[in-house]
């Protein structure tokens, strides 16, 4: 009985070390700083920081990347994509794919956008698009949306906001270093 009693209050402490190390990494790796720290990612900090979401805008919810390229639709399901999406990052990093502002343009050209942007995540800090203080013209702008007419999402029409024109901000860059599209 001794015995048990005290693997049960070890594993305990142990699990409780475990998800605090977790909680604090899931933590730390949500920071705007911590994309931002590989140089593949400078470009999309660079444009993230002037969109409409980003640094330079008064009076706008700030979003970090999290907030938008992870899903807000249960924990199970954020940390399973947050951990994939990590890991794919690291492999891309460690093994120098998309290192160079063409391959991200590539990338760019095929990728769908509600892909790696969720609406959950629009609709997180999005709530309300109807009622009080709400322009008449946002309204009626989104009611095809909010009664479900539509396939269209939050990204189909602002798709600028998170990093504005990214494809052409990359196409400057190459041009800028003399390289050719």
């Amino acid at each position: 009985m001794k015995k048990t009693f005290v693997g049960f209050v070890v594993g305990f402490i142990l699990a409780g070390i475990v998800a605090l190390v977790s909680a604090s990494k899931i933590i730390e790796t949500n920071r705007v700083s911590f994309c931002a720290s590989c140089h593949e990612m400078k470009v999309f900090h660079e444009t993230w920081a002037n969109a409409a979401h980003g640094l330079n805008h008064r009076g706008v919810i700030r979003a970090k990347c999290s907030d938008c390229h992870l899903p807000h639709e249960g924990l199970l399901k954020y940390l399973v994509t947050k951990t994939k999406a990590g890991l794919s990052d690291y492999y891309a990093h460690m093994t120098n794919k998309k290192a160079s502002l063409k391959e991200w343009l590539e990338e760019l050209k095929n990728v769908k956008r509600p892909r790696v942007a969720y609406e959950s995540g629009c609709r997180e800090c999005h709530k309300e698009l109807i009622g009080n203080g709400i322009p008449i013209k946002a309204i009626l702008a989104h009611r095809a949306y909010l009664l479900k007419e539509t396939d269209r999402t939050c990204v189909s029409c602002h798709n600028m906001v998170g990093h504005g024109d990214i494809v052409a901000v990359i196409k400057d860059k190459i041009k800028q270093e003399g390289g050719e599209l």
